[in-house]
């Protein structure tokens, strides 16, 4: 008798198993990484586009100091690009006046209502982001 006859082993077919359960637990695992990665950049993204508008948004407020024209007549989207706020993939900012009194003129009115649309392109699809504020002469 041979003494290999009492020793335990794994035959191939647990071997297997082991290995497909492995394989699907590792699965979970980089899956789960990769997913942490794109919320992380979208994250990241809006953290950006947000910023980019409030930037716009601070500079009209201090421009407000004895009229509202200054902010109506400047070129917001060349503004934000001379100032290095076009950091995201094809970034776009607009910026629009709401006409609050209904007069037919949103630039007439105090305060005036200002709304700051982000876009830009994330994982092919395009994405927005817009903050509104009202601005009155300081």
């Amino acid at each position: 008798m041979s003494g290999r006859q009492g020793e335990k082993a794994f035959t191939l077919f647990e071997l297997l198993i082991g290995m497909t359960i492995l394989g699907i637990v590792l699965l979970a695992i980089i899956s789960g990484y990769i997913g942490c990665l794109t919320l992380n950049e979208m994250s990241r993204n809006t953290t950006i586009a947000t910023e980019d508008s409030r930037c716009v948004l601070e500079q009209m407020r201090s421009l407000a100091v004895t009229s509202l024209t200054s902010i109506t007549s400047q070129n917001w989207t060349t503004w934000a690009a001379n100032n290095g706020l076009n950091s995201l993939s094809s970034e776009q900012i607009t910026v629009t006046y709401t006409d609050r009194d209904l007069s037919g003129d949103s630039l007439d009115d105090d305060p005036l209502e200002v709304t700051v649309t982000v876009t830009w392109q994330e994982r092919m699809r395009a994405r927005g982001l817009a903050l509104s504020s009202l601005i009155t002469i300081r």
